[in-house]
C-alpha cells in the first residue's frame, strides 16, 4: 500500500519536515508557558481547566524540559488521530485504500499542520479518539470488556482535559442506544463507570479548591458576553476552513442517501457539536481549537467522497498546507527589527528574543519580580528561570498565581514590577508608600519598570483583592464548599 502511494507519502514527509522546522522555530507562546508553569506546579487540578495537560508536561520534563520537546505530543497525537480515522473507517467497512486515503488528507491538511503547539486541546483530542476507537471496538467486537475498560480511562482522560469532552460523551451515548440498542449497556455501564472515577476526582478538587473550574469556564468566562454576528459569521468561517471550499463541493455532490453505521456515528457527533458550537457563537467567538475534538469525525466525512474527488482533495488540500508553510515560515524567518514600528513591539522581543530580557531581570536583586499578565509572567519564569508572579491583574484569565502566592507575605516590603505596557502610577500610588517608574529599552522595544516601596498589603486587599473575591470567587450557595484557598487566606 504505502508503495502504491509513494506520491502522497512524499509530500506528507515534505509537510513532515516543514512542520518540525516551524514548532522548533516558533517562539514559545504565552499559554503553552502557562501550561509549562502548571507542570512545575504539580496539583490535583488548576484554575481554568482541568489538569491533564499540566500532569502530561510534568512527566515530560523528568526526560527534558525545553517546550521544543513538549510539542513533540502533538506531532505524535496527529498521526495517533490519523491512525483512528483509518480504524474507524474500516470497522464500518469502509475499503482498506479509501480509509488509508482519509488519513492521509488528514495528514495533508492545514489542520495537521497547526497542531504544533502543546495545550489542553491537543490531550483533548489524543484521549477523546482514541477512546472512541475502544468504545466502538467494544460495540463491535467479542473482547468487548478488554476495549470497554480502555475506552473508560481514554474518555475519562479526555474530561481531565478538558470538559468538551462531556458533549461527545454524550452524542457517543446517543450513538450506542440508537444503533446497538440493548446489547450497548453492558459497554456504557462500564465505560460510565469509569469516567465517573474521573468525575469525582474533578470534582474533589474544586470542593477543596474554591470550584475553580466551573468558577471560570461557567462564571467568569461568559460574563458580559452579548449577541454578536460576527461571532456567528466566524464559527461558520471556521468550518468552512476545515471542510476547505473543495471538501464541502465534493460533499455536497456526494450521494449519502445509503445509510450505515459509520453515517449514523458521525450525523450523532457533529449534530451535537455544530448545534452547540452555534448557540455558543451566538456570544462567544469560535476558534480552531473549540473544533479540534470533533475534527477526526469531520474527516471521517470524505470516506464516502468518490476516490477520483478523495484525489484531488489530497491535492487541493496539500497545495494549501503548503501556502500554510510559506506564510508561517516567513513569519518565523522574518528579522524582528523589520517591525519596530509595531505597536506590541514589546512583545514580539519578549517572545522572539526572551534571552535579552532576562538578562535585565537578572541584574534585580528581588528573588521574586511581578507583572501584571500572566502570559508576560509565564513566558519569563519559563525562560529566565526566575520567579516571576501575577500581580495587580483582574483579568478572568491565567489566575493560577492567586493560589500560589499569599499577598499578604508582601506586607511592608519592597517588590519590583516589570511590564510590557507602561505602569500606571495611580496604581501604585493607592498601594506603595512611594514608588519609582522607568522606562527600560531592550533590542528597541520599551519595557517599564517600577520599584514599590513599602506595599501596603492592606490597601491592595482594598483595591484588588475585593474585586477578585466579586468577580472570581463568588461561589453560588448551592455549590457546597469545602476549603477556598482564597477566601480561608484573607477573609477568614
Amino acid at each position: 500500500m504505502n508503495g502504491y502511494y509513494k506520491k502522497e507519502v512524499n509530500i506528507l514527509i515534505a509537510i513532515f519536515i516543514f512542520k518540525i522546522a516551524i514548532l522548533i522555530l516558533l517562539p514559545l507562546t504565552g499559554d503553552e508557558a502557562y501550561f509549562i508553569k502548571w507542570g512545575a506546579n504539580l496539583s490535583q487540578g488548576y484554575y481554568d481547566h482541568p489538569p491533564m495537560v499540566g500532569w502530561l508536561i510534568y512527566l515530560m520534563s523528568y526526560v527534558s524540559e525545553s517546550h521544543i520537546f513538549y510539542r513533540m505530543f502533538p506531532v505524535i497525537t496527529t498521526f495517533i488521530v490519523a491512525w483512528v480515522i483509518y480504524k474507524i473507517a474500516l470497522l464500518y467497512n469502509i475499503r482498506n485504500s479509501k480509509a488509508f486515503y482519509t488519513a492521509l488528507v488528514f495528514l495533508a491538511s492545514p489542520v495537521d499542520l497547526l497542531l504544533a503547539l502543546m495545550t489542553n486541546d491537543i490531550a483533548l483530542l489524543l484521549f477523546s479518539s482514541l477512546g472512541t476507537l475502544f468504545l466502538l471496538y467494544s460495540l463491535e467486537k467479542k473482547e468487548w470488556f478488554r476495549y470497554a475498560l480502555l475506552a473508560g480511562i481514554f474518555l475519562g482522560a479526555a474530561f481531565l482535559s478538558k470538559y468538551f469532552a462531556v458533549f461527545l460523551m454524550f452524542s457517543l451515548l446517543i450513538f450506542s442506544f440508537y444503533m446497538y440498542k440493548s446489547k450497548a449497556t453492558k459497554t456504557v455501564v462500564v465505560v460510565t463507570l469509569i469516567v465517573l472515577l474521573f468525575i469525582a476526582q474533578n470534582l474533589y478538587f474544586n470542593y477543596n479548591s474554591c470550584w475553580n473550574n466551573i468558577m471560570f469556564n461557567f462564571f467568569a468566562r461568559t460574563e458580559n458576553n452579548a449577541y454578536n454576528i460576527k461571532t456567528v459569521l466566524g464559527y461558520f468561517a471556521m468550518i468552512i476552513y476545515i471542510f476547505t471550499p473543495w471538501g464541502l463541493y465534493y460533499l455536497f455532490k456526494t450521494n449519502f442517501t445509503k445509510r450505515n453505521p459509520l453515517q449514523r456515528l458521525l450525523i450523532s457527533i457533529l449534530a451535537v457539536a455544530f448545534f452547540i458550537f452555534l448557540v455558543v457563537s451566538l456570544k462567544n467567538k469560535i476558534g480552531l481549537h473549540w473544533f479540534l475534538l470533533f475534527t477526526p469525525y469531520m474527516f471521517l466525512l470524505f470516506t464516502f467522497v468518490h476516490e477520483n474527488n478523495l484525489n484531488k482533495l489530497f491535492k487541493y488540500n496539500a497545495i494549501f498546507t503548503f501556502i500554510h508553510i510559506a506564510i508561517l515560515m516567513t513569519v518565523v524567518l522574518l528579522p524582528t527589527s523589520l517591525l519596530e514600528d509595531h505597536k506590541k513591539y514589546s512583545d514580539i522581543v519578549m517572545y522572539t528574543q526572551p534571552q535579552e530580557v532576562c538578562k535585565k531581570l537578572e541584574q534585580l536583586s528581588d528573588e521574586r519580580v511581578f507583572t501584571s499578565s500572566y502570559s508576560t509572567a509565564s513566558v519569563l519564569s519559563h525562560h529566565c528561570e526566575k520567579d516571576v508572579t501575577v500581580l495587580f491583574s483582574t483579568s478572568k484569565y491565567g489566575r493560577m498565581d492567586d493560589k500560589l502566592l499569599d499577598v499578604r507575605t508582601l506586607k511592608d516590603k519592597d517588590i519590583t514590577l516589570f511590564n510590557k505596557r507602561p505602569i500606571n502610577e495611580k496604581q501604585l500610588e493607592q498601594v506603595c508608600k512611594s514608588n519609582k517608574i522607568e522606562k527600560v529599552e531592550i533590542e528597541n522595544a520599551n519595557f517599564y519598570m517600577a520599584t514599590c516601596k513599602e506595599f501596603d498589603y492592606e490597601k491592595y486587599k482594598t483595591f484588588y483583592l475585593d474585586v477578585q473575591k466579586e468577580k472570581f470567587y463568588n461561589i453560588p450557595d448551592w455549590l457546597p464548599v469545602g476549603k477556598c484557598y482564597f477566601r480561608d487566606r484573607y477573609y477568614k
